[in-house]
């Protein structure tokens, strides 16, 4: 059993619709009680470069707060096209230390309750979760 905050039963019904692509991915976030990880968005698929998804998908992410995404990650590799699962920690640097505790200690209960990551991540700044650093740790 790991510590941290409970997996709301939606995060799991969000996860599989991204897995399946009803989605390209879901942000989550720890409620404001510290009961429950919830889904905060979905992220309804866009057309574009799997660039400027991505790009997009960042933007979504709170400047100065923690969060869980989960994305179906596209690129290219050697020449041919690709796509992850990816599980990324977003704590910036000016987060709360308490919010990037509570995030760092139920990381792990979540990721367990989901199986079919490809590669977790943790992001600190837009320049960690620039798409070509991505595709370097992929």
């Amino acid at each position: 059993m790991s510590s941290g905050v409970a997996v709301a039963p939606e995060c799991l019904e969000k996860f599989n619709d991204v897995k399946r692509r009803t989605y390209r991915g879901v942000i989550l976030k720890i409620n404001d009680t510290m009961t429950s990880i919830d889904v905060e968005k979905t992220l309804e698929p866009i057309e574009g470069a799997a660039s400027e998804k991505w790009a997009a998908t960042v933007k979504e992410l709170p400047e100065s707060d923690c969060r869980f995404l989960i994305y179906d990650f596209e690129y290219e590799h050697q020449g041919l096209p690709k796509s992850k699962l990816i599980f990324m920690k977003w704590a910036p640097e000016t987060a709360k230390i308490k919010a990037k505790m509570i995030y760092a200690s139920s990381q792990e209960g979540c990721l367990n309750s989901m199986e079919g990551i490809g590669r977790q991540l943790q992001c600190t700044d837009e320049d960690e979760a620039e798409y070509e650093t991505v595709v370097k740790a992929l």
